[in-house]
């Protein structure tokens, strides 16, 4: 059951909300990622192109979400707010803190 959209009033409402949800968020994204990747990719032209598409996209929402969680960061100096930062080192992190919370 998806969970209640809470209404915001101001970006920093809406930041302290998304530095809550975002980590599970993320997480859920990458194991989605990695479930749906590990399946061998059909043969046929038309469901190869799908299924990499697929990947792609996941790929792509993860970076979103990752870039958001970067900007509620409160610790980060403006200058790191880009689009250059390593988005492997952040999947490595997310990744790694996942794992954290399971053990």
């Amino acid at each position: 059951m998806p969970s209640k959209i809470k209404k915001v009033k101001t970006l920093k409402s809406l930041k302290n909300n998304l530095k809550k949800t975002l980590p599970q968020k993320i997480s859920e994204v990458i194991e989605s990622y990695e479930n749906f990747a590990e399946q061998p990719a059909p043969s046929d032209a038309k469901g190869f192109s799908a299924h990499h598409s697929a990947c792609k996209s996941a790929v792509v929402h993860a970076e979103t979400l990752l870039k958001l969680a970067r900007w509620t960061e409160d610790d980060i100096l403006p200058e790191t707010h880009n689009d250059n930062f390593d988005i492997a080192t952040l999947l490595e992190e997310a990744k790694e803190e996942e794992e954290d919370e399971e053990s």
